[in-house]
């Protein structure tokens, strides 16, 4: 599974980058999450965790719906972050809609607001085995700066749901922030 992630994942952005024409309105992000809170539930206790600094690789397409607002969906691959002091890793991969709104607060600055909402797919590394584990609901709120027409830099709190467990799945969430730069075609 990992493997064909990663190849699935850079076969999209290889598509995107040959087809540059044809995929204008494109982006790719590379994502920087220099850490995380996970937490869950069980048995009624809620349970809190560090995470360990992450990276990541997203491709978003948006189109316009006029010269303030832009939509469209993106897909997002998180490489594998350990929890805080224990050996286990896993990552998320959200399928999102999303929102751009421009937002400038000076002339010389072309800022926007982004709003995204989907689904994501929960993955566990090697080490975790005999869990049962399955996706939910992700969603983002993010603000940044498209630098000119070609480069942007953003930063963006998320929250990605999960569930995960031995006999039954109990609640998984992970929040972070994200700092990216992205290329647009």
């Amino acid at each position: 599974m990992k493997k064909t992630s990663i190849v699935l994942v850079f076969a999209l952005l290889l598509l995107t980058m040959s087809s540059s024409l044809v995929w204008a309105g494109a982006t790719v992000k590379l994502g920087f999450e220099p850490g995380g809170n996970l937490s869950t539930n069980i048995s009624g206790y809620l349970l809190g965790y560090g995470v360990d600094s992450g990276a990541s690789v997203a491709g978003e397409y948006l189109a316009a719906l006029n010269d303030k607002v832009e939509v469209g969906g993106g897909l997002e691959y998180q490489f594998k972050r350990n929890i805080r002091g224990l050996e286990a890793g896993f990552g998320f991969i959200p399928l999102y809609g999303t929102v751009k709104v421009k937002a400038p607060f000076s002339a010389d600055l072309n800022t926007y607001f982004t709003g995204k909402i989907g689904y994501n797919y929960l993955t566990l590394d090697d080490k975790v085995a005999g869990f049962d584990y399955g996706g939910g609901l992700y969603y983002g709120l993010g603000f940044g700066v498209d630098l000119n027409e070609k480069f942007t830099v953003d930063a963006e709190y998320a929250v990605h749901k999960g569930e995960l467990g031995y006999i039954l799945k109990q609640p998984f969430d992970y929040t972070k922030i994200r700092l990216g730069v992205g290329y647009k075609f």
